[in-house]
């Protein structure tokens, strides 16, 4: 088993390595990105598959059971037909009875609302629930399965008289009769008027045979009755056939009936069966007519060699798997070489089970659709009867398959097992290897991915059978996603305020397979005045406004994103800890200064004519000009007309000859004048007297400064010199205003 399960994982890595390289292998689900092969023991391979359709994944599981296998398929109900549980619940089930369950699939569709199979189930040999037409997966003891209908003869002969039953441990439909034994539930599920015969039965019932029963209390209440441990029930419906009825009615306890149960000859000697609502491949060819839909599915088939496949690919979760038709389902099934297959429930019910070789609990390979394993009424289940023998043959490695980028580290666990797949001590010294081009590998089990390429990580010990698992390492990725630490939305810009710290992280994929990876396997840059990145990814913006580009490299591939820098604050050129910094605050919040330019207040700008009565004619609300204004050099349409046309219908501003120059930076006397006669032109006292340059003021504007010193609007430049020609800059003007509040 060890050669073959090692031939068909090199020929997947094989297979891999070229698609890795770009190349392509077509298959019913799509292209092969990814997957692994794996022993079980017991004659069992678990496979998994991944594959891209163009738009998604589909991810399958499926494990391949050698007819000579010591393993075997058992059918397992829960304690009765209409139970139901998990498959943990179910493996118990049989641990009890001695078996030692190493995998498993979920079964077949049934009833949501009472749990009942809507096929066939036959256990150990005894029938628990007959086919209902529909079918069924026959397991036999000498390792053949059968597909087919089993079409279930049952028939009770009554003083002579020979009646047709509907079958055994269903639901009796209105018109009908129907056999129940102890297996099937505590009570019958029946509705609406009948007769029900309690009896004792000869023997359990099989798929062929002929049986007594010995009719010990006749109910007529209708509705559902309780059945008795270790009894019968044969239920008869009001509606059923007068000669039924009639027969029936002349029982009495005591009374003897005879049943007799037949199945195709081809059936005889199955010991396991279990119901399937679709027929999907036979004799080699797909079935037609199959309904339509995507879901999770699950199915068994058999190849020409008498192998067994247990199959699901899950689905109903973008980004891990789609899902498939049924038709797709049977293609798929051919496809792995299956000459007969049928389909078993799926949707959220689809799970597969296994203990990994050198573990001692299941898992569950496949992901349900729900997020959690549903439970259902029946299993399949694969069984050995074989104990541990408690030593280690074989060893076992993991994780099965590896893709990831150069440079990146991944560990690997050593198990090991005996020869019926039982986990056991490993008491021997180990040699962990690996192809010399892909990287090394240390006696802890920690693999550093040099080269490219693919090929295997390999465990060996003497007297044990070795265990290879694959390995891919790629150079240069495909694509690269920038991401937030623990984000799971790829970054494709990024807007972050000065000096702030953003935490990135980059995530590479080959072929639509994502790529481990570790911080040192990329390369980060920062452009345009950003600021800087660490080599981990960590991003610190700078300290001024700013674009530019993030950029991350694997092997020669990059990807850049847009990077905005801006501050917290409305404008770039004022900061907190400048002396006219409340000042700005203040007039912008108010709406009375806006800026010179995007983010740009130029506090050290003069500040025009035109400015100071904007910010006047703002302060007062902005209200609209009689009429045109006097001035030459103020035309119509420009972003302060109004202003100055109030302004000078107010007696704010005056001009000169006609004209009021607005471009012409202020001088501290004018901006003095132009406040006072907004502020009505309110009686000054003297408050020069201090200033040495107190003369130079001009006569018009002597009240102007008087007053606006004396409120303190206006200081002197030094404690000496008062500079009245001197410009005003915005930020002092800012200042100014912030006063006038």
């Amino acid at each position: 088993m060890y050669g073959k399960k090692f031939t068909r994982t090199a020929a997947l890595a094989a297979a891999l390595c070229l698609l890795l390289a770009g190349g392509v292998l077509a298959a019913v689900l799509g292209e092969l990105i990814n997957g692994h092969e794996t022993y079980l023991g017991a004659g069992m391979e678990l496979s998994k598959g991944v594959y891209w359709t163009g738009s998604d994944y589909q991810t399958e599981n499926y494990i391949a059971l050698d007819r000579n296998a010591p393993a075997y398929p058992v059918v397992v109900s829960g304690s009765k037909v209409c139970n139901y549980g998990s498959f943990s619940s179910m493996a118990a089930l049989l641990e009890k009875q001695g078996k030692h369950v190493i995998a498993g699939i979920n079964g077949d569709y049934f009833v949501l609302a009472s749990y009942e199979p809507l096929g066939i189930i036959v256990q150990d040999g005894e029938l628990w629930s007959s086919d209902a037409g529909h079918w069924a997966i026959g397991f036999k003891s000498d390792g053949s399965a059968i597909f087919g209908k089993p079409a279930l003869s049952v028939r009770v002969s009554i003083g002579g008289q020979d009646f047709s039953l509907d079958g055994v441990n269903k639901t009796r439909a209105d018109g009908g009769a129907m056999l129940y034994t102890d297996d099937y539930s505590g009570a019958t599920k029946n509705k609406g008027g009948g007769t029900d015969l309690i009896c004792a039965l000869s023997a359990p019932l099989g798929m062929n045979g002929a049986y007594t029963l010995t009719v010990e209390a006749l109910v007529t209440a209708g509705g559902a009755a309780a059945i008795p441990a270790g009894k019968a029930v044969l239920s008869v419906s009001d509606n059923a056939t007068d000669g039924l009825k009639t027969a029936v009615a002349a029982l009495t306890a005591g009374s003897t009936m005879r049943l007799a149960i037949s199945s195709p000859p081809d059936w005889a000697g199955v010991t396991y069966a279990i119901g399937s609502l679709y027929k999907l491949v036979t004799n080699g060819t797909v079935e037609s007519g199959l309904p339509a839909g995507t879901a999770p599915r699950s199915a068994v088939g058999l190849k020409a060699d008498g192998t067994l496949i247990f199959y699901t690919v899950d689905g109903r979760q973008s980004g891990y798997s789609q899902g498939v038709t049924i038709t797709q389902l049977a293609e798929r099934m051919r496809e792995l070489g299956c000459v007969e297959a049928a389909i078993m429930d799926g949707g959220g019910s689809t799970s597969l089970n296994a203990i990994y070789l050198g573990d001692s609990s299941v898992s569950q390979i496949n992901n349900p659709s729900d997020g959690y394993q549903r439970s259902v009424t029946n299993y399949i289940m694969l069984v050995t009867d074989a104990g541990p023998i408690g030593t280690a043959t074989r060893l076992a490695l993991y994780p099965l398959s590896t893709t990831m980028l150069s440079g990146a580290t991944a560990a690997f666990t050593l198990k090991a097992a005996d020869d019926n797949g039982y986990a056991a001590a490993l008491n021997k010294p180990v040699s962990l290897s690996v192809d010399s081009a892909l990287g090394a590998i240390g006696p802890d089990g920690i693999f550093t991915a040099g080269g490219a390429g693919s090929g295997h990580v390999t465990a060996s010990a003497e007297g044990l059978v070795p265990a290879a698992v694959q390995v891919n390492v790629v150079a240069t990725p495909d694509s690269i996603t920038v991401k937030n630490e623990n984000g799971k939305a790829g970054v494709t810009a990024l807007s972050v305020l000065t000096g702030s710290t953003t935490a990135l992280t980059a995530e590479a994929m080959k072929n639509h397979v994502p790529l481990i990876s570790r911080d040192s396997c990329f390369t980060w840059t920062a452009e345009g005045g950003i600021g800087t990145v660490t080599a981990d990814g960590t991003f610190t913006a700078g300290a001024e406004t700013a674009g530019g580009t993030l950029t991350v490299s694997a092997g020669n591939k990059s990807v850049s994103i847009p990077v905005t820098v801006t501050s917290p604050e409305r404008f770039d050129d004022v900061r907190k800890g400048d002396w006219f910094y409340d000042a700005v605050k203040y007039v912008s919040d108010a709406g009375v200064m806006t800026g010179t330019a995007d983010r740009l207040f130029s506090p050290d700008a003069d500040m025009s004519r035109a400015m100071v009565v904007t910010v006047l004619w703002r302060k007062q609300g902005s209200p609209e000009p009689a009429g045109g204004g006097s001035f030459s050099d103020v035309p119509g349409g420009q972003w302060y007309s109004k202003a100055v046309y109030w302004a000078n219908e107010s007696g704010v501003v005056q001009g000169y000859g006609g004209s009021f120059d607005p471009f012409a930076a202020v001088t501290r006397e004018q901006l003095a004048a132009i406040l006072y006669r907004y502020s009505g032109s309110p009686a000054a006292g003297s408050s020069l007297g201090a200033f040495t340059d107190a003369a130079s003021v001009s006569g018009w504007a002597v009240s102007a400064v008087n007053w606006a010193v004396e409120k303190k609007l206006i200081n002197g430049v030094t404690d000496t010199r008062l500079l009245p020609g001197a410009t005003a800059t915005r930020a002092q003007v800012a200042m100014i205003f912030s006063r006038m509040q």
